[in-house]
């Protein structure tokens, strides 16, 4: 198989239930495919969010829809990702639970059987999260911003989980120079998350909820004019102050992580931290979407 095939291919078959004609068994392929996960995780909102749109144009203004709508993405979200994430979370929030246990014991829980009631919860807050959302977006006929919500929640998860990951293994099994490389990924996609959710709440800000009010339209026009910002920046401008809430959130999520692993497993969260990590950031990206629905709408 040709390498041009095994690097478009390799991040797909990376922790979801599409398979391509290889695994990412080569080092350089597999950091191609870890780096480029905030992308998958595009990819999976869009996949998952169809159905639920579908259902809420159809039958927008019935609340049992809406609800179950909410439930059907939730589902279709951790049934593309064969509930991996779910379980690295099941599987975190059992091996932090209790005080005074040995590191050894709480590292020997991750392979073993059970649940936590932490994965209930988990799951009862999202589907609350998505059935407001979707009550205050489809109710209101707003699909667009309900849209962007759908598949920006995975691709925010994502982005936060690429950091529970250690330096990518160099080609030739010696470490190397990977911890600037890593850097750089990190960076990269950091940067990128923030920019096009920039871009995309500047566009809800100018184009959302009371379309092309006297309000919105001087606001956008007053970057637009002789001497002011282009377009697209004047755009980006609109969103960062909103944008620092999604980037407060995943920083939070990640030193909540980082903060128990050290303490109680005496190391850095691990990569069976990643499922946990993209979990919890995307319950955050939520709520910051939740409270973003109602400025923008009323």
């Amino acid at each position: 198989m040709s390498r041009l095939l095994q690097n478009l291919f390799a991040p797909l078959t990376f922790g979801t239930r599409f398979r391509g004609p290889s695994k990412p068994s080569d080092p350089r392929v597999f950091s191609r495919a870890l780096a480029l996960q905030p992308l998958v995780g595009l990819l999976l909102g869009a996949a998952a969010a169809v159905m639920p749109l579908f259902m809420a144009v159809s039958f927008r203004g019935v609340q049992g829809f809406m609800l179950f709508a909410s439930g059907v993405y939730l589902f279709l979200l951790e049934w593309l990702t064969r509930f991996d994430h779910l379980h690295g979370f099941d599987a975190a929030c059992r091996a932090l639970a209790g005080y005074g246990v040995p590191p050894e014991e709480r590292l020997a829980r991750f392979g073993q059987p059970g649940s936590s009631p932490c994965t209930a919860i988990l799951i009862g807050l999202k589907l609350l999260l998505l059935y407001l959302i979707f009550m205050r977006t489809a109710l209101f006929g707003d699909n667009v911003l309900l849209a962007i919500i759908l598949v920006a929640v995975p691709f925010l998860g994502r982005t936060v989980m690429l950091f529970s990951y250690p330096p990518y293994p160099a080609c030739d099994g010696s470490g190397g120079p990977t911890g600037s490389v890593r850097g750089a990924v990190k960076l990269f996609w950091t940067l990128t998350a923030l920019l096009l959710l920039a871009f995309a709440l500047g566009m809800l800000r100018v184009y959302g909820g009371d379309f092309f009010s006297f309000r919105t339209m001087k606001l956008t026009m007053s970057g637009f004019g002789d001497g002011g910002l282009p377009p697209l920046i004047a755009l980006i401008s609109l969103g960062i102050e909103d944008t620092g809430s999604f980037f407060v959130s995943g920083f939070l999520t990640m030193l909540y992580w980082n903060t128990e692993a050290e303490k109680k497993l005496k190391m850095r969260p691990a990569p069976c931290f990643a499922g946990a990590i993209c979990e919890t950031a995307e319950l955050a990206a939520m709520i910051i979407f939740l409270i973003l629905c109602d400025e923008l709408i009323f």
